[in-house]
């Protein structure tokens, strides 16, 4: 197992803005990262050159700067919105094309899954078949495109919040989850993400979790919170039982990279002292490296 980190880790400031990814995957080269996820969420920022004539250009750079720090790209995660409300939309029109050029980057960059989230169609009420039913369309035809390009898409569990106005989400129960991937037919190229902290929000159960999705997990979102909100925060900074989770991950057989989603972890930190952040995440990546090596040993 290889420690790996989204690229946003080193992209959130104060407000809006967002650094570029070319610092971020610097900063990770230089604390010691060999591993990255690719964050193609950056796509969603009006001015990413994702967005322009030039981006396969861009991605290349992209290639070629990770091949200079010795980086190899283990997944990535594509731009998403709200597929059902935005429908027929120019928005739609948009992110499509979008996921279109994640997923080709995403081969371009040599990473193996593309993470996206499931969504919901909110005026079927609690008749999920609905839901299950619209994602089945939908990814099914941003599949064949990956299954072309020689790569999968890994859907990821979704959370609900415990506030007003309370919702069923789609795939926060990972049984849901589990169902859609399995109806799809096609394990090679659909797979599993399991977020952590989403799973929190949901109640934990993580070893429980885990064990259900079995080989179907293919990627994994590494990040902890209280509880209450999704805070992508660095592990043991929230109510996480992390070596009971890192348990449930060695049961499960999993054989890929432990990759963390902390964004919000070194959110308000300076852009000079972004690199605390990255550095401590390594300290933390390797306990649980250790905790999940000592469970697998145990199992």
């Amino acid at each position: 197992m290889d420690l790996s980190t989204s690229t946003n880790i080193c992209a959130f400031q104060r407000g809006r803005s967002r650094l570029p990814v070319e610092f971020s995957i610097e900063t990770c080269a230089k604390a010691g990262y060999k591993v990255l996820d690719i964050n193609f969420c950056m796509a969603m920022n009006p001015e990413s050159p994702l967005r322009g004539q030039e981006w396969k250009e861009y991605i290349r750079s992209i290639g070629d700067l990770a091949n200079r720090f010795g980086i190899r790209f283990n997944q990535s995660h594509l731009p998403y919105y709200d597929v059902d409300k935005e429908k027929g939309t120019d928005k739609a029109a948009l992110m499509k094309e979008l996921i279109r050029r994640s997923l080709i980057g995403t081969a371009m960059l040599g990473a193996r899954w593309a993470v996206t989230h499931p969504f919901t169609v909110y005026g079927a009420g609690h008749d999920l078949s609905v839901s299950r039913q619209a994602n089945l369309d939908y990814y099914g035809k941003h599949a064949e495109l990956a299954r072309s390009l020689g790569i999968g898409i890994a859907l990821e569990n979704d959370f609900e919040y415990l506030s007003d106005p309370r919702q069923r989400i789609y795939c926060a129960n990972v049984y849901e989850l589990i169902e859609l991937c399995d109806a799809f037919h096609d394990p090679e190229h659909i797979g599993v993400c399991y977020d952590f902290g989403h799973a929190n929000l949901t109640g934990g159960f993580h070893r429980q979790n885990l064990n259900a999705i079995g080989n179907r997990l293919k990627a994994i979102h590494v990040q902890d919170n209280h509880g209450k909100e999704d805070e992508h925060l660095l592990p043991f900074f929230g109510s996480i039982d992390w070596p009971d989770a890192m348990r449930g991950l060695a049961e499960s057989s999993y054989d890929g990279d432990l990759t963390f989603e902390i964004q919000e972890f070194g959110r308000y930190l300076p852009q000079d002292l972004k690199h605390l952040a990255v550095e401590n995440s390594i300290i933390v990546g390797k306990r649980l490296i250790s905790l999940f090596e000592e469970a697998k040993n145990a199992h």
